[in-house]
């Protein structure tokens, strides 16, 4: 091979590099312009674009320096560090360095400056970054390596048009971030404003709520666990004394929350009107009184199909002079715990309320049951009995809760109730609460 066709095969090797190098070049610009589109976080543009740097422009060290409230930060990757992502605070760094004026090559033959990297940087470009509406110097890119001579002049024109694409991009960036940052503060004063809101109305709720010691003054012992699943709860007990005894009621509404919480506030009223209305009568009585009321209120002028209003309930009627209760119950079981042993009494197998499915309903009936002194009774919402464990993954169940009544009975009825929260707690474990949360329990006289 002649020379002359020697150095033609060396002029056209070249070029097709210059050539290949010119439109990595021109796709990485691209790539940045498209990322700079997506991407509303500043710091994630800095990783993604020092990321395609260092891949596509081969560099050995690529940093870029940013104006920050404390001074500068600086974004980074090296191969000093493997390439990884870096994101550091500095108080200082070179003015002169800061304002250069265009893109250009630093000479690092006569000084070795602490802002370069590189163990064995030869090749330093500097390419200054501006906010252009504020006609302001904002940062600079740094781009290292080890090869003397490194950055040609297409390198940089190229790296004169990144960094133009950059600085409009970390403004629409920092703009993004501003704004979301302002949305979010909205949010979240918002959302403040309706806890402030709920917490208020847990207030409100709790005060509808019988006062233990006003129950004990007509009992001989009471309890009431409850926990609202989100402050405020469908969950909700009642109760009322009578010439011979009381009535103690337990009802768990359609939903928790607000919503929950709407529903107990109306029952409120329902129960106390349909108590009066029946002259204290049975526990049936007044069930299916609340049953129509529910109804009457809820479906009379329903205008919506999805609407489910109804609850759960149980109900009893104590006569502590003859030592009878009369149960009756929705979807609800009564505990009874007697001479060592704890029974479940079903309710029936409907709630209340809810669209009517048939013409004609069943009506609710009662049960009877003779009690001993000492004999206490329990009643819970399914928010206890259907709670998953963290580790057993099973309910909690109506047979362990039957177990826990008989480990907890021989307690007073204080430490009764802080041994029944800690089984719940303990079967939960980190589990989240699935539901409202309430037991009621009562000694009578």
């Amino acid at each position: 091979m002649s020379t002359k066709e020697g150095l033609a095969m060396d002029i056209d090797s070249k070029y097709i590099e210059e050539l290949q190098e010119q439109k990595a070049m021109t796709w990485l610009l691209g790539e940045v312009i498209k990322i700079s589109s997506n991407i509303d976080s500043f710091i994630g543009l800095m990783e993604v674009t020092t990321d395609m740097l260092m891949g596509v422009m081969g560099l050995d060290t690529c940093t870029i320096w940013m104006k920050s409230d404390n001074g500068f930060k600086s974004y980074s990757r090296g191969i000093q560090n493997e390439n990884r992502f870096l994101s550091e605070e500095s108080s200082d760094f070179p003015t002169h360095i800061i304002h250069v004026k265009d893109t250009c090559v630093f000479d690092t033959k006569d000084e070795q400056h602490w802002f370069i990297q590189g163990k064995s940087t030869k090749s330093v470009l500097l390419s200054p970054l501006n906010d252009f509406k504020n006609k302001e110097r904002v940062g600079i890119i740094i781009a290292e390596h080890s090869a003397e001579n490194y950055f040609t002049n297409s390198k940089i024109d190229f790296f004169g048009s990144l960094s133009i694409q950059i600085s409009i991009a970390s403004e629409n960036a920092k703009h993004f971030e501003e704004e979301r940052r302002k949305a979010q503060e909205e949010v979240r004063a918002k959302n403040e404003q309706i806890v402030e809101s709920v917490h208020y109305a847990s207030m409100i709720q709790n005060s509808l709520l019988p006062d233990m010691s006003f129950i004990k003054k007509h009992a001989d012992d009471a309890f009431a666990i409850w926990k609202p699943k989100d402050i405020v709860g469908g969950d909700f007990y009642w109760f009322a004394p009578t010439r011979k005894g009381f009535c103690a009621v337990l009802m768990d509404c359609t939903g928790h929350g607000v919503a929950g919480a709407f529903m107990t506030i109306a029952l409120n009223q329902m129960i106390s009107r349909a108590f009066e209305d029946s002259g204290h009568g049975s526990a049936s009585e007044i069930l299916n009184k609340i049953n129509a009321m529910v109804k009457d209120t809820f479906y009379k002028f329903n205008k919506y199909d999805n609407l489910h209003a109804g609850l759960d309930m149980g109900l009893c009627m104590f006569d502590q002079e003859s030592r009878r209760l009369t149960y009756s119950g929705a979807r609800m079981s009564l505990f009874s715990h007697s001479q060592g042993i704890t029974r479940e009494l079903r309710g029936a197998n409907k709630s209340l309320g809810y669209s009517e499915r048939k013409k004609k309903e069943q009506e609710f009936e009662d049960a009877v049951i003779d009690y001993l002194p000492g004999d206490a009774f329990y009643m819970t919402t399914d928010g206890f009995l259907d709670q998953n464990g963290y580790e057993d993954i099973h309910p909690f169940g109506a047979e362990r809760f039957v177990e826990a009544i008989d480990a907890v009975a021989k307690y007073d009825f204080e430490k009764q109730r802080s041994e029944m929260i800690k089984r719940f707690s303990a079967h939960k474990g980190c589990e989240v609460q699935r539901d409202d949360v309430t037991v009621f329990a009562v000694k009578p006289l």
